[in-house]
């Protein structure tokens, strides 16, 4: 967890999404030190040791503002209103238990496209080619994450990484895949700066999944 918290703290971040967040003592001491740091604005979307669960934590005041077509499964999707922007904190599942998720977050995504949002954290999900390394994998609700880039929205990272191969998740095999992702609203897209990822917190194991490190100015 100290390893984690300086990595977190070296990006001087002003909103945090943590995606497998669990109420214990470990977790207690991350929050903390994310409070002393500034990052004092917290909320989460379960209250449970032994969960997984989305955490953000934020330099500015934030509100929780759920959405009906998100509710049913709230562990895993957690919509929060800070600095005038609409942050969708998200760590979907796998295969096609996702599936109502990204249904949710479509219909989310055509009655918002005027209002600045972020859909960010862990979708499982990729493109079948690029985001995969060593040929094509059959990533389950691929079509639907076209669908969101179709009416619009823009994946940030790959806008300013048209050409790149990088992945944030690497299996028991070793074979990568880019799992993270960062979506913009049309409202939301010329705000864009910057997108990255750091991988050295992944290859220093204080987390198995990459960074992922969004700027929008604004």
């Amino acid at each position: 967890m100290p390893a984690l918290l300086q990595a977190l703290l070296s990006y001087a971040p002003d909103v945090l999404v943590l995606t497998e967040h669990r109420h214990n003592a470990a977790s207690t001491l991350l929050r903390k030190g994310l409070s002393a740091a500034g990052l004092r604005h917290q909320t989460a979307s379960y209250d449970s040791p032994r969960v997984n669960h989305l955490l953000v934590a934020s330099r500015h005041p934030l509100v929780a503002a759920p959405e009906l077509c998100l509710a049913f499964d709230p562990q895993r999707l957690l919509t929060v209103r800070v600095d005038g922007l609409r942050l969708v904190a998200a760590h979907l599942p796998n295969l096609r238990a996702k599936l109502p998720h990204w249904e949710a977050l479509l219909r989310l995504a055509s009655s918002g496209r005027r209002t600045p949002t972020v859909y960010m954290g862990d979708f499982n999900t990729g493109h079948s080619l690029r985001d995969v390394e060593d040929g094509p994998f059959p990533f389950t609700a691929s079509e639907q994450m076209q669908a969101l880039m179709d009416r619009g929205w823009v994946d940030a990272w790959r806008q300013l990484n048209p050409r790149t191969r990088e992945f944030t998740w690497f299996s028991h095999r070793r074979r990568g895949f880019r799992l993270d992702h960062a979506f913009l609203s049309p409202a939301c897209v010329p705000r864009l700066r910057a997108a990255c990822f750091d991988h050295a917190v992944r290859e220093r194991a204080a987390t198995d999944h990459s960074a992922l490190i969004v700027d929008l100015h604004g």
